[in-house]
């Protein structure tokens, strides 16, 4: 832990996938001039799984799904959503609600020329993705959806909405030490969680950045974490997988696999002692469902 703390953020260069086999990083320019950084593996003509984090994380957050999908045969691509990692975090608010992020999920996937996908998305990706599942439903084979809001009531929201005041912003890059990384991962893993010094280095390194905390702030009080209404829901007829964790302190599992079950074409499991990082405490879980998911709708 000395040495994450002592050494210094990581550079670009050093994010991940550096050193990463058969996954490589680069921008998208957008129309308006926006960039985003992707990470992306496999055969371009392998049929394309995008997949979205949640607020705060990037791309990184996959590390432990991506190859074991490439392998699988599928083209793999994780993006750093706008105001997070090294994508662009442009400082007009209204780029930050709900509609907003849908639409620049959009634009991601209209930039990276992809007519049909299957999409994974964790925690606010999840519910940026179910946005986007409704307003486009034929054009995701799948959507997979890991603790994600937008389902049911969050825990702790007006309360990190009270704790976040405008001025907080400009000091999120002094507040965020590198200790504090391990213990938010901590709190969001469930009994089954683990995480290496590398991840407190990775989660870290975009902190360095004033817009990035400012971002995430603008995020938190412009993006709605309501759930969607069943109004909302009704047009999302894509085949939907929801993994939970029983001991998430954000999201409301056994609600939030409910609401799943009512949908048509849907499925919910609750994994019993994980927490709200799926995809870091419980991988190989995560996979053994999002394996058969992806290929029984391929």
């Amino acid at each position: 832990m000395l040495v994450s703390l002592f050494r210094g953020r990581l550079s670009p260069d050093e994010w991940y996938p550096a050193n990463e086999a058969g996954l490589t990083a680069r921008h998208l320019r957008m129309p308006g001039g926006e960039r985003v950084r992707v990470v992306e593996g496999g055969d371009a003509a392998d049929e394309p799984v995008l997949f979205v984090h949640g607020w705060g994380a990037s791309a990184y957050y996959y590390r432990k799904l991506l190859p074991a999908v490439m392998v699988a045969g599928w083209r793999v691509i994780a993006v750093d959503l706008r105001g997070h990692g090294g994508s662009d975090k442009p400082r007009d608010e209204a780029l930050y609600t709900s509609a907003a992020m849908a639409d620049h999920l959009e634009a991601v996937i209209d930039a990276l020329g992809l007519t049909r996908l299957a999409l994974v998305a964790h925690s606010l990706g999840g519910g940026v993705a179910l946005d986007v599942a409704r307003r486009q439903p034929g054009r995701l084979s799948t959507l997979t959806l890991l603790a994600p809001v937008g389902l049911a009531p969050l825990r702790f929201v007006g309360l990190a909405r009270f704790f976040t005041p405008g001025a907080a912003a400009r000091l999120v890059q002094y507040a965020v030490p590198p200790w504090s990384v391990p213990v938010a991962l901590r709190a969001l893993n469930g009994t089954l969680g683990d995480f290496a010094f590398r991840d407190v280095d990775e989660y870290w390194a975009p902190s360095g950045d004033p817009a990035f905390g400012w971002a995430l702030r603008t995020l938190l009080h412009r993006y709605s974490l309501e759930p969607r209404t069943d109004a909302e829901l009704a047009p999302l007829t894509t085949p939907v997988l929801t993994l939970l964790g029983g001991q998430d302190l954000l999201v409301r599992a056994t609600e939030s696999a409910a609401r799943t079950r009512a949908l048509p074409c849907a499925q919910a499991r609750i994994i019993s002692r994980a927490g709200h990082v799926l995809a870091e405490e419980v991988p190989h879980t995560v996979l053994e469902a999002l394996l058969p998911h992806l290929a029984s709708n391929r």
